[in-house]
């Protein structure tokens, strides 16, 4: 008779029950890239002591505050002033940005402080009683908001139409959890319209949208100057980036930092007024800016050009990022084709926000300083983007069963029931029986459950017992 687990069977007496195997940690092992550095010459110039004094002050990663700051100051500057590096070639500053991080990353300390200024400012301009700058002629044929908006939160896309149509000036959109976006795009009908809309609204055109209506006439949004910044979980990410292939992924920045460390809590921030009072006053100076007119007399925004040695910076780059294009497939060739254009939109910002943070007079044109600046956080994003999409070769099965298991070093659980996993809340992925099977079948094959055995008779109720051998090994 072979010794107990020779054959992996344990014997207890005349009876075999049989062992438990080695468990392949390699299911939840991380082999994504490590997360870039952000270093200070790729922000703003004049911001970094501010975005890592902020950062530390709300235990986030800096990472984070600053997608904040650019996506914010995109959508404030918004159509009052353009980018154009040609006579035929010009661009909105509006930008996208996606947080990636699993719960209590620091996601919403990020985004607390921009969230709180741009509603301080909306409150000032209603307490004023002054209108949204540079309406639309045709604004009057909409409903007057309440209040001004420079920011909209968890909106549908009709809503999202409507308060475009009546602030020429753009708009924040901001999702606490922007896989829900994606997910609820034409959820009440519409056949591919709500992916359209924000496909063609990162070009910053006009849209005449038919099926929305006032007044029983189609919404007409002049110039759809939309930034959008928000969060998302890891395991909604891959989700998401396995659907449809549109380039709607292709449009946004993913940052996805290591965590930032725990630090000792402070009682007293004594620079914590000062950080909010400079950025309260970036923000209102970037909101005053006045929109010039175009030949007929309507608003319409300022171009700056770039300086000389800003533009031939910015040919090099175009180059570059285009050949990384057409070396690239899938989601990394879209993404890599829009940086020419998103880098003339960083580059604007940039050069915005470093007026603000300084004195001086408004620039008229768009350095080679924030064009460097620029580039260099687009070859941070790069270096996420390889990070984020790191694991998206794995099947669907792999994925959920990494998901449980990750679960179940995280509770130290020694079993687990079906039903009271997809009871949790954000698992009802689980539901559907046959993903559920799957994803079981991948976590007893690599040795970390089995099926239970059944305790009476009738229906089996989902049981499984994890291994011991888990929480025997070092990890």
């Amino acid at each position: 008779m072979p010794p107990d687990g020779a054959d992996g069977l344990r014997r207890i007496g005349m009876v075999a029950i049989p062992t438990w195997p080695e468990p392949d940690l390699r299911l939840v092992e991380d082999d994504r890239a490590p997360a870039p550095i952000l270093e200070d010459d790729a922000l703003p110039a004049g911001w970094g002591g501010w975005l890592a004094d902020e950062a530390m002050a709300r235990g986030c990663p800096r990472d984070y505050v600053a997608a904040g700051l650019i996506a914010t100051a995109s959508a404030l500057v918004g159509n009052a002033r353009h980018v154009a590096p040609t006579a035929t070639w010009t661009e909105p500053p509006h930008l996208w940005m996606a947080l990636i991080g699993s719960p209590s990353r620091g996601k919403s300390p990020a985004l607390r402080p921009i969230v709180e200024t741009v509603r301080t400012i909306e409150r000032e301009v209603a307490k004023k009683g002054i209108a949204p700058p540079d309406r639309p002629p045709d604004a009057d044929a909409l409903p007057v908001p309440s209040m001004p908006r420079l920011m909209a939160m968890d909106a549908t896309t009709e809503e999202l139409q409507h308060l475009l149509a009546g602030q020429t000036r753009g708009l924040l959109y901001v999702r606490d959890e922007l896989a829900g976006w994606l997910g609820n795009h034409d959820r009440y009908g519409g056949h591919g319209a709500d992916r359209a809309f924000y496909i063609e609204a990162w070009n910053g055109g006009a849209d005449v949208a038919d099926r929305v209506k006032h007044r029983n006439m189609p919404v007409r949004i002049e110039r759809a100057s939309l930034a959008i910044l928000g969060g998302m979980q890891p395991d909604r990410l891959r989700e998401v980036l396995a659907g449809s292939d549109d380039g709607l992924m292709a449009r946004i920045i993913c940052v996805w930092p290591e965590p930032a460390p725990i630090g000792p809590l402070l009682a007293e921030d004594g620079q914590a007024v000062v950080r909010g009072h400079r950025l309260l006053s970036a923000a209102r100076r970037l909101y005053g800016l006045a929109m010039d007119d175009d030949p007929a007399g309507e608003p319409a925004p300022r171009n700056l050009g770039l300086d000389p040695a800003g533009l031939a910076l910015f040919d090099e780059f175009r180059r570059e990022a285009m050949e990384r294009a057409r070396s690239s497939r899938g989601l990394a060739a879209g993404w890599h084709g829009k940086n020419p254009g998103r880098g003339l939109r960083l580059a604007l910002v940039y050069e915005l926000l470093a007026w603000v943070g300084a004195d001086g007079a408004e620039p008229r044109t768009v350095t080679a300083d924030a064009m460097a600046r620029a580039a260099g956080y687009l070859d941070y994003a790069a270096a996420m983007l390889e990070r984020v999409t790191a694991g998206l070769a794995i099947g669907r099965a792999e994925a959920d069963a990494a998901a449980i298991a990750r679960h179940i070093l995280a509770t130290g659980t020694d079993s687990l029931n079906e039903r009271v996993l997809y009871q949790r809340p954000a698992w009802a992925w689980l539901r559907g029986r046959e993903r559920r099977i799957e994803a079981l079948r991948v976590l007893a094959d690599a040795g970390w459950i089995r099926a239970a055995a059944p305790g009476g008779p009738g229906r089996p109720r989902g049981d499984w017992e994890v291994s011991p051998r888990l929480w025997k090994l070092d990890r």
